[in-house]
């Protein structure tokens, strides 16, 4: 018991937290926060008290909407110590197909979309007469 009051004693005088709280809120509200694979949160705007012993993984799932995997890393506190970041989580969520330009993911996947349905064409104008395509698949991507 004794070495218990010691260890938490010490944590205090040197300023380091073993947990910290992240705020984690959502657009729209009412997502589920999972931390490293387990729910610690049923719906946002809520709060995620973690531990500043590692790095983190949050995911936020919403029944409509993409899956937002969030990593929260150790970082040097001003102080010396350790501190978790992002310290706050704010979060826009986007429904499937839907193009946020401010969400790489997002990005990504509507690029490799339209990637896969040029390929597509030009697959298929080629199998059409057996011959390469007579013009420019990306000509079609504005059409």
């Amino acid at each position: 018991m004794r070495s218990i009051l010691v260890l938490a004693a010490s944590a205090l005088l040197c300023g380091c937290a073993l947990t910290q709280k992240i705020p984690v809120s959502t657009d729209p509200s009412g997502a589920a926060v999972h931390l490293d694979g387990a729910l610690v949160c049923a719906a946002t705007p809520c709060s995620v008290e973690m531990s500043t012993d590692q790095d983190h993984l949050l995911t936020i799932l919403k029944d409509g909407y993409r899956q937002k995997d969030i990593p929260v890393r150790l970082a040097k506190a001003s102080g010396g110590g350790k501190a978790l970041s992002p310290d706050m989580v704010t979060v826009r969520l986007s429904k499937p197909g839907e193009l946020d330009v401010r969400d790489p993911d997002s990005v990504i996947d509507t690029a490799v979309g339209m990637g896969i349905k040029v390929l597509g064409r030009v697959l298929e104008d080629a199998g059409r007469d057996g011959q390469q395509p007579k013009e420019d698949p990306w000509d079609k991507l504005g059409k």
